[in-house]
């Protein structure tokens, strides 16, 4: 995998007012996505390696379970961005597993919501120390400055995006 150097990140002119680059890493998304997949191939390297009984892709689509107590597959889904039966088929599989339940809403008999059980939230837990050991291992050479300002810049790009999707 390539990184931008600075040659890649001088233009090459414009097609249609679009101003396009050299080398496909000079794009801030393609950039992005490159190292992202570089975190998660790691983070996915020291799940397997620690052998928690978890894998580093099923502790980031329990997260949201994590960050609310009862959670619709519905808006599971959502938060994944995954199709609702992509979304089904990962629950079985975590209630065969006994790290979530289904429990009929109170409110709607014909929805569930999702519920994580001792053993899911134990086995999830154990993966909080591999992610802080990550977490410094890519913050090691950013400075609290540094640090700061790409919160500050990832925030902006968010936003971005968010913008951009609400006017579509």
């Amino acid at each position: 995998m390539l990184l931008a150097t600075k040659k890649d990140l001088k233009g090459v002119g414009k097609i249609n007012g679009v101003e396009v680059v050299k080398g496909i890493s000079a794009y801030l998304g393609i950039h992005m996505s490159e190292t992202l997949l570089l975190m998660r191939r790691f983070l996915a390297n020291e799940f397997t390696t620690k052998r928690i009984g978890m894998q580093f892709d099923e502790w980031m689509q329990l997260l949201p379970l994590v960050e609310s107590e009862f959670l619709s597959q519905k808006d599971l889904s959502d938060r994944l961005v995954k199709e609702k039966t992509t979304v089904s088929r990962l629950v079985d599989g975590w209630v065969k597993k006994a790290w979530v339940k289904r429990e009929v809403s109170p409110e709607d008999k014909r929805y569930y919501h999702l519920r994580f059980t001792k053993k899911g939230k134990d086995v999830w837990e154990k993966g909080l120390p591999i992610v802080a050991s990550a977490d410094s291992v890519f913050r090691k050479d950013l400075s609290d400055t540094d640090e700061r300002d790409l919160y500050l810049l990832l925030f902006k790009i968010q936003s971005s995006v968010q913008l951009a999707k609400e006017k579509k």
